[in-house]
């Protein structure tokens, strides 16, 4: 397999494990965008979180009064917050990515911790999520697949010690 990974070079692989891996970033968003703002899930749960609510409200003998417009603020916090959180993950994603390219050690350690625990965790993730979303949990496991890839690779192309 070195051999292989000789005749792709150095330039080419760094280039193949920055687009794997956040192509993989993108995919987890997106499943994490699809189960968390899901409307009409939210629908279905947010009345019985607010029966709890206000039966907790009439034993503390405290007199809450939601506005009317409550369950669609309560739904777009949800989804900006969801966003900003994803946002910000990309973002620290594509720092390290760029770092990485430009071969600094410690995106290089990030990268190989990352893709390291991913070749474990995204198969598993596949596997767990297979029964509600088959086709998310095909893609986790491919993903897990160019995970090891570049997995092996950061320990083929090594940064040079400090």
């Amino acid at each position: 397999m070195k051999a292989f990974y000789d005749k792709l070079g150095e330039k080419k692989f760094r280039l193949f494990a920055v687009i794997s891996c956040f192509v993989g970033d993108l995919m987890l968003s997106k499943y994490l965008y699809d189960k968390y703002a899901d409307r009409q899930s939210f629908d279905l749960h947010f009345p019985k979180a607010m029966q709890m609510l206000k039966s907790l409200n009439q034993q503390q003998k405290m007199n809450l009064n939601f506005p009317p417009d409550f369950q669609e603020n309560v739904y777009s916090l949800i989804v900006n917050t969801l966003l900003t959180c994803l946002a910000i993950y990309l973002l620290f994603h594509i720092f390290n990515y760029i770092f990485y390219i430009y071969k600094k050690r410690f995106a290089h350690l990030y990268l190989t911790f990352l893709s390291f625990t991913a070749t474990l965790f995204a198969p598993l993730m596949g596997l767990a999520v297979m029964s509600q979303a088959p086709v998310y949990g095909t893609l986790f496991i491919l993903q897990g697949v160019l995970f090891f890839f570049v997995a092996y690779g950061t320990r083929i192309f090594k940064i040079l010690p400090k």
